[in-house]
């Protein structure tokens, strides 16, 4: 696998780098894992402490359900114990119950039976005749006795009411009462059983009462049998289940070994909806809880469980209770929250408690963490402000010893001072650009990239081209923009000049002689060491020197690399230059494939009259002279001025390169030159220039003189060029541009249509790299 290259700024030293960082983590880490630490130790704790007081909690919980059961298994026999002894006080006291002259004696026991235990409903003796007496509590106070007389027939049903003195208040027959106690559970229960029977829960016959009856038999010296009942309504045990406190919402029910309700709390329906004679079971009243605790003890028998009901924990006890005589069970359900609830509420409420040390904590250790790390910022920034005046000091001397870069008669590009500036401010590019024309363009004196090293000059900027950076830039106010594409001022700046090399930080010092702007330095993507800026305004001190008084044909005079000389010959410029590459009697006509043409055109006609500031030649006169000198210092070979045009081409029978590369010289000679005149004249730049690359047609015309004339699409589409280019400015055809880019700067301009080629890409040069 072949890695791609990666790019190493070796200014920095890693050594030092890695040191930072970990200066930084210690500054950082340590208190940031002390404030860990204390969170994790209270987060511990509290859990700790939450499963150690649930535990507690459970288990005081299951002492307090053990409670309960006994309470209710002693309140049950409290119960049905006294209705076991009267049925067997009755079985002994009146063995014949069913007897009529027993009326009176049956009547007083039951009597005080009924009124000293409260949960016995009636007192019934009944025989194997079919005869049965009953007594009840009645609405008075005192008591009902009803009387079925079977046999011997006929067969008469009676009931006998007395008040609460015992007195007969009242007697009536029953001729639709069609009881027969021979029929009953308690009877048939009882016979052949020398102890008590008791029945399942079943409703009464007479009152509708949910109830138990317990019953006891003897055989008289007949045979028949006597059976003594007592009903026990269950009514006041239900109202006892609903009095018991079992955490805050818990309850407890009855059952038997089928499941069906002996006793149930208030809110329970105990009887089976649409089937009077029987209780429901307990899976069958409406209550989950209650019927996953049931199938929990089908499965685990008695026990103490905990189950789940949505998303809810609930403790589920199980007990026998032997001392009813029968299999039942009490059963308890209460939520796990009402006996551990107050457990997680108090954890919460310690855990905020705790929020507020940690809270604490936090803010002493992010001071402790701020303060380090201003404390490495301040030594940070001491080593900088250091090293940078280091940097500054060896910078000042190494200007002080190359003065002549403030020299205004120097004509060399101020390469040591772009990089001066490059070294002090870590910038990606420094740029030097003098102001002209009359404020309308910037000339760029030189260009440094201190990632490649490489200088460049000579390219300029229009003014109609960045109108919002010039006119801050005439205000004499410096500029700090972070994001040039996204500033108004720079927007343009950066897609002409940054964004090729990707630069987006912009400190822009201007250069002032006598209050008025005459130039302005760049430094793109500083690094915003201390003292740069300070730097920068120095140096942009010292260059007013240079740019204020900079003579005239300073500009002209720059050039990089000077093309081949003149090849020598004469060059005659009266008509038309008499080319000696081709001889203008041997041909009508010829094509050449790869003519460079330059078109300068003059925007002003007026102007073209006017004197030069030293007065002694017109501007048309100095423009053609100069051109004429660049023509024989570049070996321009055809040279023509047609009103208030000038023609010119290059590379007849030359290499194409060469001669389109002579050309562009000549071009940005011209365009300095024209810049220098118009702005020695106050005037602005009221000349454009036009390039183009291709076929061009040259054939001899006339007769005395014979002159040698260009026409063609290289000289058309040059012409287009210098037509629509801004003012003071060279316009490059596309075919141009791909010809001279590897030795020329050029920015895009764009699209525009040309006669007969259509829509075109079109460039601006700007100098020579």
């Amino acid at each position: 696998m072949i890695a791609g290259p990666h790019v190493v700024d070796i200014s920095v030293d890693p050594l030092d780098q890695r040191r930072r960082r970990r200066r930084a983590w210690l500054r950082i880490g340590f208190p940031v894992a002390g404030v860990a630490l204390m969170i994790a130790t209270i987060l511990a704790i509290a859990l700790y402490s939450y499963r150690a007081n649930r535990s507690g909690a459970l288990a005081l919980s299951n002492d307090l359900l053990a409670t309960l059961e006994e309470r209710v298994t002693v309140t049950l026999s409290h119960y049905l114990d006294p209705a076991v002894r009267a049925v067997r006080i009755a079985r002994a006291t009146v063995p014949d119950g069913t007897n009529p002259a027993r009326l009176p004696l049956i009547d007083a026991l039951a009597s005080s039976l009924l009124r000293e235990v409260t949960q016995i409903d009636d007192v019934g003796f009944g025989d194997s005749d079919g005869n049965y007496v009953m007594v009840r509590r009645s609405a008075n106070g005192g008591t009902d006795v009803k009387v079925v007389h079977n046999m011997p027939r006929p067969r008469r049903v009676t009931w006998i009411h007395h008040d609460a003195a015992g007195e007969e208040i009242g007697r009536e027959d029953d001729p639709h009462d069609d009881f027969d106690p021979r029929t009953r559970p308690w009877y048939s229960g009882a016979l052949g059983k020398d102890d008590v029977a008791w029945t399942n829960v079943y409703v009464f016959f007479t009152s509708h009462l949910p109830g138990i009856t317990v019953s006891a038999s003897r055989r008289d010296a007949d045979g028949r049998a006597h059976v003594v009942e007592i009903d026990i309504a269950l009514t006041a045990l239900s109202d006892f289940l609903s009095s018991l406190e079992i955490g805050r919402s818990g309850r407890a029910v009855i059952i038997d070994k089928a499941g069906r309700l002996i006793a149930a709390p208030a809110g329970i329906e105990m009887l089976r909806k649409g089937d009077g004679a029987t209780t429901a079971r307990v899976d069958e009243v409406g209550d989950p809880v209650l019927e996953h605790a049931y199938d929990r003890f089908r499965t685990d028998g008695y026990a103490h469980h905990v189950i789940e009901v949505d998303d809810r924990r609930y403790i589920a006890a199980v007990r026998p209770l032997t001392s009813a005589g029968r299999d039942w069970a009490l059963m308890m359900v209460v939520p796990e929250d009402d006996f551990v609830g107050f457990v997680a509420g108090n954890n919460r409420k310690a855990l905020g408690m705790s929020l507020v040390v940690v809270a604490l904590a936090a803010v002493l250790a992010s001071l402790l963490v701020r303060q380090g790390l201003r404390a490495d910022r301040s030594a940070r920034l001491l080593l900088d402000r250091q090293q940078a005046i280091h940097r500054q000091s060896t910078a000042f001397a190494a200007l002080a010893a190359d003065a002549s870069v403030f020299d205004p008669a120097s004509g060399q590009p101020p390469r040591g001072l772009t990089e001066t500036l490059a070294d002090v401010g870590r910038a990606r590019r420094v740029s030097l650009w003098r102001l002209t024309a009359g404020g309308q363009l910037l000339h760029c004196e030189d260009s440094f990239e201190r990632d490649t090293g490489g200088h460049a000059d000579g390219f300029e900027l229009h003014r109609d081209e960045l109108p919002q950076l010039f006119a801050h830039l005439l205000t004499g106010e410096e500029l700090h923009v972070a994001d040039a594409a996204r500033d108004r001022r720079t927007a343009e700046l950066h897609r002409l000049i940054m964004a090729p090399l990707g630069t987006r930080i912009l400190l822009s010092v201007p250069v002032r002689r006598h209050e008025r702007v005459v130039g302005v330095l760049w430094l793109e993507d500083a690094e915003g060491a201390t003292g740069t800026t300070d730097f920068a305004r120095a140096v942009a001190n010292m260059l007013a020197l240079r740019m204020g008084e900079a003579p005239a044909g300073v500009g002209e005079k720059r050039v990089h690399e000077t093309p081949t000389g003149s090849r020598g010959g004469r060059r005659d410029f009266d008509a038309d230059l008499r080319l000696r590459e081709i001889d203008p009697a041997a041909i009508a006509a010829q094509v050449y494939g790869g003519v460079s043409a330059m078109v300068l055109h003059l925007t002003d006609p007026s102007a073209m009259a006017q004197r030069t500031a030293a007065g002694e030649h017109s501007l048309t006169d100095e423009i053609v002279r100069a051109l004429q000198q660049f023509a024989l210092t570049y070996d321009i070979p055809y040279l023509k001025l047609v009103g208030h045009e000038i023609v010119a081409a290059a590379g007849f029978d030359a290499p194409e390169a060469d001669g389109a590369a002579r050309i562009a010289d000549a071009a940005v000679a011209l365009r300095q030159r024209c810049l220098t005149l118009f702005e020695g004249c106050d005037r602005p730049p009221e000349f454009r220039i036009g390039l183009d690359h291709g076929i061009a047609i040259g054939s001899v015309v006339g007769s005395d003189p014979k002159v040698f004339n260009l026409w063609g699409e290289a000289v058309r589409s040059a012409d287009s060029m210098a037509r629509t280019a801004l003012p003071g400015t060279i316009q490059a055809t596309e075919a141009a541009f791909a010809q001279l880019r590897h030795d020329f700067l050029f920015r895009p301009r764009g699209r525009f249509f040309l006669p007969r080629i259509g829509e075109a890409q079109t460039f601006v040069l700007s100098g020579r790299l």
